[in-house]
């Protein structure tokens, strides 16, 4: 089809386009095939994205599909050959290496992608960027080139906390579709309308002093490092690039003091939010209703803190388990098809889940961890109201520390809130003691009255063996096994979204340059001591070859599977923050030298 010309015949063998998906392919025909579609999470934006490589393939293009993950590679692969079974399809990365010999759509990830042994294009090209937001980041930005004829970008929301927005995709996809809002996916029968339930948790008297203390101190220096040492006040992600820049320096000025400061800070005050006692007291209290109704994903900050709410639902009697990166990818499938037949009825992740991750359907989403990014909380959000067999709404519950930065009343999840107004029933503010009533009267599962409510929650008891297929036993070993502290040893940290940052640290002590190492001890300066200290001996970061986890237990007094959760939770850290891009940054460097 000529591209001006009218709208291609598209050939699914599935159900036909949704209305707004034949809407946005016309508009991104119509924005001569260069745009990002905006649409929220369970929408259906794979269905457009593969409605778009069957466009250019019966136009005589190649389609190159790129994704952010291991388990987007997958789920696009498969997708594609169910319904487009005659289409010759290959993946590339996750140890799978097929190019376009023989193949008329690709599926890569980005680092694959952007490798120097990547296959380019020979002809026209089909650019199809699945969670496009990502690669306004600098290292994945070199995928945009002029090589792709014709783009089109997937994402949920498209924003991101630095300028990597205005900087590298705008100029390179031109155009912005807004595809499916709440709003329409209610309206159009795609999304089921939702209660959202906001928890307040108060601190405890010290956890009360000990934020206070450091928020108070953030505040004041993140000030400091924007009026005095110049750092970007705006955006975000621009502010922590300096602030990360500053604390690998020298100065004389305070300017260094001031950065590590602020990210020491930083540090405490997140790890506070994400550890309060309050939430998994509050989170307790839920068991009983969660015991009884159907299936609930519960989003978490940390590695950690998933472990310990998982632990928490297994002794009220709650089929849950930790859903962690550093499960492997068997696991990871295994608990995903028991969660989807009911054997697990709760997950628990930290940002694992947030994109990515095709999740079976469930009933209650609970936020642990409340988060100020809107894509993060849009995402989540997608993972539980999708339309419910019996019509009723998903329940949504997200909880916060009273007087933090998470407390709505100082305008946390504005924005996300206000979007949801417009789907959501019910938007209630209620305490710990609560929360468990109204969910199980949402949940339509007890009594109709509160006080009957409240009389009807059962006493809480621990988790009693089953009866059921050995699978059930088989998953709360895995559970359990992930909870408990003595996980086996592993060479590095692998198989989690988190394993490049171990690459490069262990690159650069390997044969790392004096830049090199600059740059990666100001990205550990945002860490603990504790944690400095074993990356700086796990790789070889000190002068000294690399050392096993049991020499370095042996060194400062520990065991090798404490030793083991401080290298994850520290390796986890760096990549959720501003420091894994800049380590990204230094592989790329090393690659090209």
């Amino acid at each position: 089809m000529d591209q001006g010309g009218p709208m291609t015949t598209i050939t699914l063998a599935g159900p036909p386009l949704r209305a707004w998906q034949r809407e946005a392919f016309d508009a991104w025909v119509a924005a001569d095939r260069s745009a990002v579609v905006e649409a929220v999470t369970g929408t259906g934006k794979t269905t457009l994205g593969i409605a778009a490589a069957a466009d250019a393939v019966t136009r005589g293009l190649d389609v190159l599909i790129v994704v952010p993950g291991i388990e987007l590679l997958d789920q696009w692969h498969r997708s594609i050959r169910r319904v487009l079974p005659a289409v010759p399809v290959g993946r590339r990365g996750g140890g799978y290496t097929d190019s376009f010999q023989g193949k008329r759509i690709l599926v890569s990830t980005v680092q694959s992608a952007i490798s120097r042994s990547a296959p380019r294009p020979v002809g026209p090209t089909l650019l199809v960027a699945d969670e496009v937001h990502r690669y306004g980041a600098l290292t994945f930005s070199r995928l945009l080139t002029d090589e792709f004829t014709e783009r089109i970008g997937l994402t949920a929301t498209f924003e991101r906390s630095d300028d990597g927005v205005e900087r590298h995709l705008l100029p390179y996809f031109r155009t912005i579709i807004n595809g499916c809002n709440y709003e329409r996916g209610h309206a159009d029968g795609i999304l089921a309308p939702v209660r959202v339930m906001l928890v307040a948790v108060p601190f405890d008297e010290f956890e009360a002093a000990e934020y206070q203390e450091y928020d108070e101190l953030a505040r004041k220096l993140r000030g400091d490092l924007i009026e005095k040492f110049g750092c970007a006040g705006e955006p975000f992600g621009e502010f922590m690039r300096d602030v990360q820049l500053l604390s690998g320096g020298e100065s004389a000025e305070g300017s260094t003091w001031a950065a590590r400061k602020y990210l020491y800070a930083f540090s405490k005050r997140r790890s506070l939010l994400a550890e309060c006692r309050g939430k998994l007291e509050a989170l307790r209290g839920l068991g009983a209703v969660l015991k009884e109704t159907g299936q609930a994903l519960t989003f978490s900050e940390t590695k950690d803190s998933s472990r310990a709410a998982a632990e928490v639902l297994l002794e009220e009697g709650v089929l849950a388990a930790p859903f962690t990166s550093d499960l492997k990818r068997a696991d990871r499938a295994r608990l995903l098809t028991e969660f989807k037949n009911g054997t697990v009825t709760t997950l628990v992740a930290p940002k694992v889940l947030d994109e990515g991750v095709d999740v079976p359907e469930a009933d209650v989403g609970i936020i642990l961890a409340s988060s100020k990014s809107r894509r993060q909380m849009i995402q989540r959000m997608g993972r539980v109201i999708r339309p419910k067999s019996d019509g009723r709404p998903a329940s949504f519950l997200v909880m916060f520390a009273e007087n933090s930065s998470e407390d709505p009343r100082n305008g946390a999840h504005g924005t996300f809130l206000e979007q949801l107004t417009g789907i959501a029933s019910e938007v209630v503010t209620v305490g710990p003691d609560e929360a468990p009533v109204l969910l199980r009267e949402w949940m339509q599962t007890g009594p109709q009255t509160a006080n009957d409510l409240l009389q009807s929650v059962e006493p809480q008891s621990p988790l009693a063996p089953t009866s059921d297929s050995s699978a059930t036993e088989e998953v709360v070993a895995i559970a359990q096994r992930l909870i408990e502290d003595d996980a086996p040893e592993e060479d590095f940290v692998s198989g989690s979204e988190h394993a490049e940052i171990g690459r490069v640290l262990l690159a650069v002590g390997e044969r790392g340059s004096v830049d090199d190492f600059d740059t990666v001890l100001a990205c550990l300066s945002i860490l603990e001591p504790r944690q400095v200290s074993v990356l700086v001996m796990r790789y070889g970061l000190g002068g000294e070859p690399p050392k096993r986890q049991a020499e370095i237990g042996a060194r400062l007094g520990v065991s090798s599977s404490q030793i083991s959760r401080v290298e994850r939770t520290a390796i986890e850290y760096l990549g959720d923050t501003i420091a894994g891009e800049l380590l990204s940054d230094v592989m790329v460097r090393m690659e090209t030298v």
